[in-house]
């Protein structure tokens, strides 16, 4: 039995899901790939018509209450509409992670939308809610976008609540491309690349998605050492904590390095390290992972601001 693809639609109201899910089925030859089910679990300024219904082989379910989306409700409705795939329009106030999909279902993309004119208010007062979206999410779309400056200055904060989605802008005419393609605040180009402690959470995102440009370089900056019982013996967590969303949400990025030179470390004390980058297979993680060899490590007091404040 072919399993049913499902595809979650997420972001405030009025950020264009309703209008990304109509243009999805009528661009995408949805009606002539078998029968689509829309559950809608809120209702915004743009409606799914009887009509559009009709004339693109579409079902169309509303959903008052959370729940309502049980197992059991998804395995009902795969039996009663045999739908080819499924769009779940979610309200952004319920919490993805109480929601549970039977066997028969796979998970095919989650997407959020984000009204680029409103990103602002929303992100300073609701940032949980950014956050539990964005986790959750493959891709991350900024709507209405004419302005990038209205969103750069939030890349690293966003970029670490979920390190493998993609962001990209649509402007007014529905054209994408990347969201994030400024400058680094570094130089490639130096035989040591300098990271300042500003800049810290912008590098560490960019070893993930371009490692290539750190393979075999020589990296400078200043980290908290993390020791655990858990790593290789002798190695050690070089990171920093960072804060992407409150005061109760801290957590650590760091490089594992591989050796202390003989250099008398505690835990949690600072050092300043100079080190080239290689990167492994982490099976743990599914992906590369940067390992930091040192060539010097030098204790130093704790930074003036030790946590990164990336609201």
């Amino acid at each position: 039995m072919m399993e049913i693809p499902i595809f979650i639609i997420n972001g405030f109201l009025d950020s264009g899901k309703t209008t990304f899910i109509v243009d999805a089925i009528e661009k995408d030859g949805f009606a002539k790939k078998g029968r689509t089910l829309v559950i809608q679990c809120e209702e915004g300024e743009i409606e799914i018509s009887q009509e559009f219904v009709d004339k693109y082989n579409t079902t169309l379910i509303k959903v008052a209450e959370q729940v309502d989306l049980t197992p059991e409700y998804f395995s009902e409705l795969a039996t009663r509409y045999l739908p080819d795939r499924v769009i779940l329009e979610m309200n952004c106030m319920w919490n993805m992670n109480e929601i549970y999909f039977p066997e028969g279902y796979r998970m095919a993309q989650a997407i959020t939308f984000i009204d680029t004119s409103t990103f602002e208010v929303y992100y300073n007062n609701m940032r949980q809610k950014f956050k539990d979206m964005i986790e959750v999410s493959d891709l991350v779309v900024f709507n209405r976008c004419s302005d990038l400056n209205k969103i750069t200055p939030y890349q690293t904060g966003l970029k670490l609540m979920n390190s493998n989605a993609q962001f990209m802008i649509m402007d007014d005419n529905g054209i994408t491309k990347k969201a994030f393609e400024d400058p680094l605040p570094y130089d490639l180009n130096q035989e040591v690349i300098t990271i300042n402690d500003d800049d810290y959470g912008r590098w560490y995102i960019d070893t993930f998605e371009n490692p290539e440009r750190y393979k075999d370089r020589i990296v400078e900056f200043n980290a908290l050492v993390t020791i655990s019982k858990k790593l290789p013996k002798g190695s050690f967590i070089a990171g920093r904590y960072a804060m992407t969303c409150c005061a109760d949400d801290v957590q650590l990025y760091g490089h594992l390095c591989k050796e202390s030179l003989g250099v008398k470390i505690k835990n949690k004390c600072w050092v300043h390290i100079v080190a080239r980058m290689t990167f492994e297979y982490s099976d743990e993680y599914q992906e590369e992972e940067g390992i930091l060899s040192p060539i010097s490590i030098k204790v130093i007091p704790p930074l003036k601001n030790p946590i990164l404040d990336l609201r």
